[in-house]
């Protein structure tokens, strides 16, 4: 197993440790074994979750939605699990939609501006 310590899983995903820390308090994250002193250490799948986490959090989806997918993925629950990610599928499709209509919008102001430039 690949051991992670928080300050390298932080790292590695590039966010604080702040932002590993507060995961792992909402269940997101769940260390792969503790130490003898009870430091948590992580492995390559919480790297991956926590870089998937990440993500969708940056492209807007809030932490709520992304806490309800990661238990019922821990609890082993396919059906919760596949509501979850056809919500997230549905949430990303109206983003992509929004920002293509937003694309659409700039492209014409450029156009416009470029129109009075002399």
């Amino acid at each position: 197993m690949d051991a992670y310590t928080i300050s390298k899983l932080a790292s590695d995903a590039g966010v604080s440790v702040h932002v590993v820390r507060d995961y792992v308090l909402r269940g997101l994250l769940h260390p792969a074994q503790r130490t003898e002193s009870g430091y948590g250490l992580y492995d390559t799948q919480a790297l991956q979750r926590l870089c998937f986490v990440r993500a969708a959090f940056e492209a807007g989806i809030g932490l709520g939605t992304l806490t309800r997918l990661c238990r019922a993925w821990d609890a082993e629950d396919g059906a919760a699990a596949a509501e979850c990610l056809a919500d997230l599928r549905q949430s990303v499709e109206r983003r992509r939609q929004s920002l293509m209509a937003l694309e659409a919008q700039l492209a014409e102001l450029a156009r416009s501006t470029s129109e009075r430039s002399p």
